[in-house]
């Protein structure tokens, strides 16, 4: 595989990632909210409680977070501010924007991967009380939220089409998923 058919191979791996981290994520939340909720009732109506239920729930907010983050990169959905109003930014300042707004993206990321993959190497050790899995899976996704980044950086700053459009289409269910994977492009 080379050139072309590498590119689209990984923008179509990428894309797929991104696809499942969005069910992932909304699974993710709605495991949260009902484990707190059956705890709350447990709690207060049976005087009762699931141990379990913090770490687990906590485990499912840092997770949901950082996958957010990971998928708010692609969608540009990060805090930006504007110097200049954008209809009045020369096209070479808006270029030069974005990709210094890419390169402090991707710096966060390397630092996240290089940092991330250390604490959970150091963290797999230590037990979770209630649950006793390995304190490292509540930071596991570090790395992986900063791979998902560092891709979406360096695509932006080498300006490549990672079809965003066509997931943001299959997403809200008017596209297809052939698109997704550049299926049907002319």
């Amino acid at each position: 595989m080379e050139g072309p058919a590498m590119r689209n191979g990984i923008v179509s791996f990428f894309n797929l990632v991104h696809i499942s981290l969005v069910y992932v994520a909304k699974f993710m939340m709605i495991a949260m909210v009902l484990i707190i909720f059956a705890n709350v009732v447990l709690r207060y109506v049976f005087n009762s409680g699931l141990m379990w239920s913090e770490e687990v729930a906590l485990l499912l907010a840092v997770w949901f977070i950082f996958i957010a983050m990971s998928l708010g990169v692609k969608q540009g959905l990060h805090i930006n501010i504007m110097l200049l109003p954008e209809a009045r930014q020369p096209r070479w300042l808006k270029k030069t924007l974005g990709v210094l707004k890419s390169l402090a993206t991707l710096t966060v990321a390397l630092t996240m991967l290089v940092h991330g993959w250390k604490l959970v190497g150091f963290t797999m050790q230590s037990i979770m009380p209630a649950t006793q899995w390995p304190a490292g899976l509540l930071y596991a996704i570090l790395p992986v939220s900063a791979v998902i980044m560092i891709y979406e950086s360096l695509m932006d700053i080498l300006g490549l089409d990672t079809r965003d459009q066509a997931v943001d289409d299959f997403l809200a269910g008017k596209g297809s998923f052939k698109d997704v994977l550049g299926g049907s492009r002319g």
